[in-house]
């Protein structure tokens, strides 16, 4: 149904009359100053979400025409919540310098300026709403903002708030990687290793893998590992396969740290296996955790310290894990 029949149906005859002359694009800012208003009286009570987009709509005094259809959108989404209060309301506890700082970025985006869409993008990102983000990481995207280029890729790989679409992910994945950046080169060179939307090309994916490594990239360069390992796309080397499998673990790749540690755990060197888990743990990772708390346990590398494995299988188990719940449980 159509939002202003709604609005009218409903009995919100004003914020109807005001919508319709929003739409025809008639005193734009007037007209929204007047909505908004009228919603804050209206809607006696809305989640923090929907009250940062009326913080910000409602401090728009100026913007560029073209970004009206945005403009537009965001009053129609805070009119909806006038017309369909959500029930389970987001709590976000925003500090009013950063309720200030969400509104100045809104006004930098409305008026053109790319990195400001790109960092509205990443806000709105932060409040789960992708469907908000897009749309700014696609304007700033247009202006040539690389990093957005690849945020833009990631929607289309993902396939959750536009339609999957292979093809505009691998170009934006190429533009973004050739302009410098490198997680974007990671993506591009991971669509050849997998011929993904382009044909397998291991040689291909190869030397992309290792130009996004030279900048950084820890999945890349434990990819390299595993290339240089299998004798993928490159000659096989054991040697150069854990120099990567290393620099990918150093740079925090949680699955390299494990492997190494696996690796040392296997061969009785229980030291550098603990080291190899700590850093795995440290991020978070939950197999890091077991594998921690399983040396503690046995002693491997370490004294047998109870009180620490079941530390780290507790941390492992409120991530879920079976066997982390299954050793507390026994211990």
């Amino acid at each position: 149904m159509d939002i202003q029949q709604n609005l009218n149906e409903k009995g919100y005859t004003e914020a109807a009359k005001l919508l319709h002359k929003i739409t025809n694009q008639e005193n734009v800012i007037s007209n929204i100053s007047q909505l908004i208003h009228y919603c804050e009286q209206a809607i006696t009570n809305c989640s923090d979400d929907i009250r940062i987009l009326l913080e910000q709509v409602k401090h728009l005094s100026i913007y560029d025409q073209n970004f009206y259809p945005i403009l537009l959108r965001d009053v129609q989404t805070i009119l909806q919540e006038l017309l369909n209060p959500q029930i389970d309301q987001a709590t976000i506890f925003f500090e009013h310098e950063e309720i200030q700082e969400a509104i100045s970025i809104y006004q930098k985006a409305m008026n053109g300026n790319s990195d400001a869409q790109l960092e509205l993008g990443e806000f709105y990102k932060s409040l789960d709403h992708a469907d908000w983000a897009f749309v700014w990481y696609e304007v700033s995207a247009k202006a040539g903002n690389i990093d957005a280029i690849y945020w833009v890729g990631n929607f289309y790989y993902d396939g959750t708030v536009v339609e999957e679409n292979w093809e505009k992910t691998f170009e934006c994945y190429k533009e973004a990687a050739l302009k410098g950046h490198a997680d974007a080169m990671n993506n591009y060179a991971d669509m050849y290793f997998r011929g993904e939307y382009v044909e397998k090309d291991d040689k291909k994916a190869f030397e992309l893998f290792s130009i996004a490594a030279e900048r950084g990239v820890a999945e890349s360069m434990y990819t390299l590992g595993y290339m240089y390992e299998n004798g993928v796309g490159v000659e096989k080397d054991l040697a150069k396969s854990n120099y990567w499998f290393t620099q990918s673990a150093l740079a925090g790749d949680v699955f390299a740290a494990n492997r190494l540690g696996n690796a040392a755990f296997q061969n009785n060197q229980g030291e550098e296996a603990i080291l190899w888990y700590q850093i795995a743990a440290d991020k978070q990772d939950v197999d890091g955790e077991f594998n921690l708390g399983f040396c503690y346990e046995s002693g491997m590398g370490t004294p047998i310290n109870m009180k620490k494995a079941k530390y780290w299988y507790q941390r492992a188990a409120l991530q879920g894990d079976a066997e982390a719940k299954k050793k507390l449980k026994e211990i």
